[in-house]
Formats: C-alpha cells, sequence, structure tokens
C-alpha cells in the first residue's frame, strides 16, 4: 500500500507577461545546472512566459512585461564578480529603466547583487553575506524565518517588547509553504532530507544583507527598522535560526521617487533548485515561494490553474531517504521520495 505523507501540487501560469533572463541562447544550452533547472522550471510552469536571452535588452520593456527572474547561482565568481551577460552596460541600463518604468523584478541568489547595479540601493547596502563555495554535505534543514525579532516573544528574554516583533508569515509570497517544526517558532523548510541520519549537498550560496554592517543615517529601534527606512524596503524573511536583527534573507524593495517598480530579492542559500546529491524533500516549497513571488510581482494579470492531472501523467521516480533511485516494482516498506513533473512528495509503503 503507498499512502502519500507530503504533497503539493504544482500550478501552470498562463502568462506571457512574465519572463526569466537566462546565460545562453536557449534553455538546453545553459551549462550551470543550477541555473538551468531554474529555468526548465520556469518553462514548464509558465509556458506562455518569455524567455530573454543575452543581448536581447529590447525584450527588457515594461510596456510588454510585469516581472523579469534573474537567477545567478555560480560557484567560484567572486563576490561582485557578475556573469557579463547578465551585467554588461546595455542589460543593466535596460533593467534599470524596466523598473524606474513600473516592471518589477525577481531577483535570486547572486542576482541579488543587480540591486546596486541598475542604482535601487546605494553601494554602501549591498549583500555582504556571501557564498560561492563547493559546499558539502549536511543532515540539518535549512528553513525561512519569517518571524523577524522573535526574540521579543521568546520567554527567555527578560525585556521583552513585542512591538518590534514583525510577523511577515502573512505575506503573499508565502501563501501555501509548509511549514517546520525545526525550531520553538514556525519556519519553513527549503532544503533537507527531513532525516536526521540521511545527508543532502547544498553549495551554501548565500548573498544577502548584514544588517549589522551598515552605517546608518536613518532612525529606528533595531537594524530591520533602519534598513528598511534607509533603503524605502520591507525584510521578508532570514535564516531558519535567526532570532534577531542581524540577516536579512529576502527582502522587498518597494517603489521609491521615480522609481515605480519593486524588486523582492531573495539571497537565502536555502533557495537552491538542485542539489547534486540526495533529494531534497522540501523542493515543493522552493516551487511554490518562487511561484509565489512572480504572482505577486504579477498582480495585474496573474491567473493560476493547477495541473495535478498533468503530474500524474509524468513518470514517477522514487528514491529512497539516501536520494539513490528506486525502481518502482521494488519498493519494500518504508518511507521514499516521489518525484513525478513539477511535484516532490514523501509517500509512505505499507
Amino acid at each position: 500500500m503507498l499512502t502519500a505523507a507530503l504533497a503539493c501540487s504544482a500550478s501552470v501560469y498562463a502568462n506571457p507577461n512574465a519572463a526569466i533572463l537566462i546565460s545562453a541562447s536557449d534553455i538546453e544550452s545553459i551549462d550551470n545546472f543550477q541555473e538551468h533547472a531554474a529555468a526548465r522550471w520556469f518553462t514548464e510552469t509558465h509556458p506562455d512566459g518569455v524567455i530573454i536571452t543575452p543581448g536581447e535588452t529590447s525584450g527588457i520593456n515594461a510596456a510588454n512585461l510585469e516581472c523579469i527572474w534573474i537567477h545567478i547561482d555560480r560557484v567560484g565568481i567572486g563576490l561582485g564578480n557578475l556573469p557579463a551577460e547578465f551585467s554588461d552596460e546595455a542589460t543593466v541600463e535596460a533593467l534599470k529603466k524596466f523598473v524606474a518604468d513600473g516592471g518589477n523584478l525577481l531577483l535570486t541568489k547572486q542576482a541579488t547583487q543587480l540591486l546596486t547595479r541598475i542604482g535601487r540601493i546605494d553601494a554602501s547596502f549591498a549583500p555582504g553575506i556571501y557564498g560561492d563555495g563547493d559546499g558539502g554535505e549536511g543532515f540539518d534543514n535549512w528553513n525561512v524565518n519569517a518571524q523577524i525579532g522573535w526574540w521579543q516573544l521568546n520567554p527567555d528574554n527578560q525585556e521583552p517588547d513585542a512591538s518590534q516583533y514583525y510577523d511577515r508569515r502573512g505575506h503573499a509570497i508565502y501563501k501555501g509553504l509548509s511549514t517546520s517544526e525545526d525550531f520553538p517558532f514556525e519556519t519553513f523548510p527549503m532544503e533537507g532530507t527531513g532525516n536526521p541520519e540521511t545527508s543532502l549537498w547544498r553549495e551554501d550560496h548565500n548573498c544577502m544583507w548584514d544588517l549589522n554592517a551598515y552605517s546608518y543615517t536613518a532612525e529606528g529601534r533595531n537594524t530591520v527598522e533602519r534598513f528598511e527606512t534607509q533603503n524605502n524596503a520591507v525584510v521578508l524573511g532570514t535564516w531558519g535560526h535567526v532570532q534577531d536583527y542581524a540577516v536579512a534573507g529576502i527582502v522587498e524593495f518597494l517603489p521609491e521617487g521615480e522609481t515605480a517598480g519593486r524588486v523582492i530579492a531573495n539571497g537565502l542559500a536555502a533557495c537552491e533548485w538542485s542539489p547534486r546529491t540526495g533529494v531534497n524533500v522540501y523542493h515543493d516549497n522552493l516551487t511554490r515561494l518562487t511561484a509565489n513571488c512572480l504572482d505577486y510581482l504579477m498582480p495585474e494579470s496573474a491567473s493560476v490553474e493547477a495541473v495535478e492531472a498533468a503530474d500524474a501523467d509524468a513518470p514517477a521516480e522514487y528514491f529512497n531517504l539516501q536520494g539513490m533511485a528506486v525502481r518502482a516494482d521494488s519498493l519494500t516498506p518504508g518511507i521514499y521520495i516521489l518525484r513525478q513533473g513539477a511535484r516532490t512528495s514523501k509517500v509512505i509503503v505499507r
């Protein structure tokens, strides 16, 4: 008997106003496996979306598009050294005009550095928590904490101040995500096997904000308030274990001055599209978070259609908790990971 233990359905966005900027002439020519996995997901879930290839700056136009997603996840490129396909002068100028004219951006992983290139934030507020190494195997789950400053609710806090606690869990980007009990407070798991005895390879590519590292001129009771005021932004998420105001991992940058568009920047290493080894049982949370971000940035024309039937027609792949593929006709009683189309779930064979 096969029983589903954890499942999330995928969605298709039939929306020609969404786009992804890629590093090659087509999806299958992307030689970076992380970026390729992200782009493949975009084409599968946004069949009418636009693919913008290097040099196609005329396609970066707010008159035709509402939102562009840029995902950069490279090993060894160094802080500040973005690939030329995303950072040449013509592309940067086109992106700057796109946001000024009301277009919205989703920037993930190392792409968060484009915020300074397009002039949305000052270079002195560039993300400084950065990683581009090979990473390694780990057994814990990596989560996003949307309860900023939870320390103010911690029973161990002798001088709590609930007015300095910011609960962002109700933001649209978190709609429908599964939650974790890894900490005393609710978080959203993004990467892990869900089994403390089973490892997963994580590259640990953060590109986000150390809120204690900046010099502020804005007023505020803590670094979150000062960062948000100084940059007209909202901190939506931090590392899963963080209870204070030290780290901003997901930030929404609001329209400001002559800039009519908004940007969601997600620099968390936990949001990794293609682990080298093992199976990420929380991959559905990553896809749902990304879909929610795109949906949120396309409020005028986004439409969602559940496609459970399409997933049901896709070939089923089974993996044990060590990440090894197992033939469907060889399953013995136990817990397995089922991957079918854009859907990943835990199943129990009884």
